[in-house]
């Protein structure tokens, strides 16, 4: 049997860890559970002409020699860090202007049919902003008022407060959704600067070029995270360039995404121009989001608001509970910042769907997305 070549075009999202944590996890995945014998080389830097800041590329490859996939990380957490404020209270204050935008902006109508865990994970960060420091001033006032008086004790303990509110917020993973709102309120508004402006034409150079290059029986173009928002201009950019058409061997895959988040906002005219592109076009799209991931948009029309989708799109929850015991299951679950990662993961039990299900193997990711449907008892139209 001739080996299966893949090439995949890995975006990750907003993650000032750059390719070598992901080659890391990459590496943890392809030596877990009882997957096929794989070898896994180191990572090499990939400077192309038409790339400029260079990506980094690692390749696994099946000991039997079935499949090979070339595994490509489009760099921009350099870019990534000149948006992560480091210090809290600026990056407090910067929250603060990206919730008024947000709850100015949000089409309300149109976010009706977002679930509740996912407008919850929207507000989390301002909401613990603003009761934290109010709660531990109320608590903490009313023990110091059995040992003085009023009017020393509440301000005292509004002091401790507020010096204990960034720790906090640390603990809880609240600031790392603070920077990911703040983020997307600047992508909503076309204000991420040239910085990511450049680094998307070079990711665009980069995908199209892919897409001429013959040696590649599948294509796959991999996104997790906000690396699904940044898909959108990509692919809209893509699609002008190719005259609408894309090759049958190109998919795209986005993982725990939440398009919708920007998708919703009345200012983001650019954006959802970009989707109408999408939306009217004709290609593999596979969008995995779990119910119990708060940080994505689950099994909700990533085209949310245009008149039609890509007739190619296959919306699937990743059903992690099918692939893990009870108690690991459980246990993951609590830990909602490490379920954000679980798509770039295998549980127990591997899945067709899951990170070695979809980019190691010699089954294209249409004929895996048949075997999970098939494995969960899933329609064609679920």
């Amino acid at each position: 049997m001739p080996m299966f070549k893949r090439k995949v075009l890995y975006l990750g999202g907003f993650d000032p860890r750059g390719a070598r944590f992901y080659h890391w996890l990459a590496s943890e995945q392809v030596g877990s559970g009882d997957a096929e014998p794989v070898t896994m080389s180191a990572r090499r830097r990939i400077k192309p002409p038409e790339a400029g800041q260079g990506n980094v590329g690692w390749r696994t490859e099946a000991r039997d020699g079935s499949f090979a996939t070339d595994t490509e990380f489009l760099v921009w957490d350099d870019v990534v860090r000149q948006h992560w404020i480091k210090g809290v209270w600026p990056l407090l204050a910067s929250g603060a202007r990206a919730y008024v935008n947000f709850v100015g902006q949000i089409d309300w109508p149109m976010s009706r049919p977002i679930p509740f865990g996912s407008k919850f994970t929207l507000f989390y960060p301002g909401g613990t902003m603003t009761l934290v420091p109010l709660l531990i001033t109320l608590l903490l006032g009313s023990l110091l008022w059995l040992v003085m008086p009023a009017w020393a004790s509440y301000p005292l303990a509004g002091a401790a407060g507020v010096a204990a509110t960034p720790f906090i917020l640390r603990r809880i993973h609240s600031l790392w959704l603070m920077r990911f709102i703040i983020f997307n309120d600047l992508l909503a508004r076309n204000a991420t600067g040239p910085a990511l402006e450049e680094r998307l034409e070079r990711f665009v150079d980069r995908i199209d070029a892919t897409l001429d290059e013959p040696e590649w029986d599948e294509i796959l173009f991999l996104t997790h995270s906000n690396g699904s928002m940044l898909a959108v201009p990509i692919m809209a950019a893509l699609l002008k360039r190719r005259g609408g058409v894309l090759p049958e061997r190109f998919k795209m895959v986005t993982l725990g995404g939440m398009i919708q988040l920007v998708a919703c906002r009345r200012d983001s005219a650019r954006f959802r121009a970009e989707l109408d592109i999408i939306a009217a076009a004709d290609f593999r799209w596979l969008d995995m989001g779990s119910p119990t991931d708060g940080a994505c948009i689950p099994l909700i029309d990533p085209c949310i608001g245009r008149p039609a989708s890509p007739s190619g799109l296959v919306q699937i929850s990743p059903r992690w509970f099918r692939y893990a015991d009870p108690a690991t299951y459980n246990a993951e679950r609590r830990n909602k910042y490490e379920t954000h990662f679980n798509y770039l993961r295998r549980l127990q039990r591997p899945s067709p769907l899951d990170y070695i299900g979809i980019t190691c193997g010699n089954r294209p990711l249409d004929a895996s997305i048949a075997a999970f449907k098939d494995e969960n008892g899933l329609a064609d139209h679920d």
